[in-house]
This record gives C-alpha cells, sequence and structure tokens, in this order.
C-alpha cells in the first residue's frame, strides 16, 4: 500500500532519522573486516541511499531489508561489532517507528472522515 502525506524531507524526525540510519549503514559497510563481505553486502549500500532519500514505501521497503540484513546467524551481526549493530538497529527501528505512526495518524483521519459522511 502506498504511504501518502507529507513528503519525505518536510518531516525534520523523518528526515533525521532516516540520515543516522545511513550513516550507520554506511560505518557498518566499512566496519565490515574484508572485501569479500563488503561485496557481499554492497547492496545495503542501495539502501543507505532510499534510507537517505526515500519516502513511503521504499522507505520502509529499505528499513526492513536492512534490518533483515543484521541477522541472526550470518547476517552483518556476525562480522561488525555489537555496538555498532545495535545502533543500526536502533536507528532503524526508529524509522520504522515514525512511519507507523505516521500511517496510524491517516487511519484515524479516515475513519474519522468516514464517520461523518
Amino acid at each position: 500500500m502506498m504511504e501518502a502525506g507529507l513528503p519525505r524531507h518536510a518531516d525534520e524526525q523523518l528526515d533525521q532519522a532516516g540520515l543516522r540510519a545511513a550513516l550507520l549503514v554506511e560505518q557498518v559497510m566499512r566496519a565490515l573486516p574484508t572485501e569479500p563481505l563488503r561485496a557481499r553486502f554492497a547492496p545495503l549500500t542501495r539502501h543507505a541511499a532510499q534510507l537517505r532519500d526515500s519516502s513511503g514505501d521504499s522507505l520502509r521497503k529499505s528499513a526492513v531489508a536492512t534490518r533483515a540484513a543484521l541477522g541472526p546467524g550470518d547476517g552483518l551481526a556476525d562480522f561488525v561489532e555489537p555496538p555498532l549493530v545495535a545502533a543500526l538497529r536502533e536507528a532503524l527501528d526508529e524509522v520504522l517507528r515514525i512511519l507507523n505512526r505516521r500511517a496510524a495518524g491517516r487511519t484515524r483521519a479516515v475513519r474519522r472522515s468516514d464517520a461523518s459522511t
């Protein structure tokens, strides 16, 4: 379902949360110990760009996909220091919380308008 509402950069809280998550993805990628691991997780660089600039469904999909890449078992968490992984996980969760609050607010607004007609 397409998420409507404010453009991404019009919501400062979401913009800052996405930027923080994108920067942490890039930091995690640099922290990978070997070139083969960096190549394996290279698709996450696309997600970092989407976390930085996308909105709606693209932003949600990137946050979910990046979070899934953390692990368990053979994910980023197996190759990067735990504090960095925890920071990235929290940043991604914040992006998702903001998106969920926005979606819930729109749902309540639609229900109220349905009740008045």
